[in-house]
């Protein structure tokens, strides 16, 4: 079942004095299937951190339309926009995005509060997520006590907790060592596997990896993708790696 649609997304800044206007989107069109993994990768200034915005209703686009469930994003505003991303969207950053005078029990059940969710409730909700994540311990600490590692936890915890249909994660593994990288991309696995539907922006072919199908994004547009079907990480990983080197000598950039 379709769960995200984007249809001919475009994204037009306009540049200060009169300048020629940037063009970050240039008809971007792709579904997203209910219970998929799906990465998006692209070099700095290609345009995925916009379109995951956009995704996220955190911008609006110049031209085009989302659709989430079949609900056109257009069509929501104000006070309903916010409570449809509490309640439909999750959302993972790679500077975390914590709240560093709340704990991390209070970060994790933000959104829950914002959403007038009883206090009971929340209380249900929140044992078996921070079980799940390893991080019961630390539910009285504060951000400034705790790992990259655990914060990023916590960001997937909070994420989590509203049981979204979708999550968004903005290079998540960015600001992680390899250790804590790894486990946050074993979590991600294990969600995916339980039904959760996952978008990624990653510029790391190993995170890549860990989806089942990854959109290549240039100038603007969507210029491949690749679907791990069958294969084993290792397998899809080496075919990332081949087709991000492919496109390195075919126009002379890094992604």
């Amino acid at each position: 079942m379709e769960l995200l649609r984007a249809e001919n997304i475009q994204k037009v800044y306009n540049t200060r004095a009169g300048g020629k206007p940037c063009r970050a989107l240039a008809g971007v069109s792709f579904s997203v299937e209910a219970g998929e993994f799906v990465a998006i990768m692209g070099a700095s200034g290609s345009g995925k951190s916009t379109l995951l915005n956009i995704l996220a209703t955190l911008d609006t686009p110049t031209s085009g339309e989302v659709f989430l469930e079949g609900q056109s994003m257009k069509q929501i505003k104000g006070k309903n926009l916010a409570a449809f991303r509490r309640e439909k969207l999750g959302f993972v950053f790679q500077d975390f995005n914590l709240l560093d005078t709340f704990t991390v029990r209070d970060n994790i059940l933000l959104p829950l509060v914002l959403s007038r969710t009883p206090l009971a409730e929340m209380e249900q909700r929140l044992k078996p997520v921070v079980a799940s994540l390893g991080i019961e311990p630390l539910l009285d600490h504060f951000p400034v006590e705790i790992s990259g590692g655990e914060k990023q936890r916590t960001a997937v915890a909070r994420a989590v907790i509203t049981e979204p249909r979708l999550i968004l994660a903005d290079e998540p593994t960015g600001a992680l060592d390899s250790h804590s990288s790894q486990q946050l991309l074993n979590i991600f696995d294990r969600l995916n596997e339980q039904g959760q539907t996952l978008l990624m922006v990653t510029h790391s072919s190993l995170a890549a990896s860990h989806a089942r199908r990854v959109l290549f994004i240039r100038d603007g547009k969507l210029f491949a993708e690749l679907c791990r079907g069958d294969q084993s990480q290792q397998v899809f990983y080496d075919r990332i790696t081949a087709s991000l080197s492919m496109a390195t000598r075919q126009d002379g950039e890094s992604l």
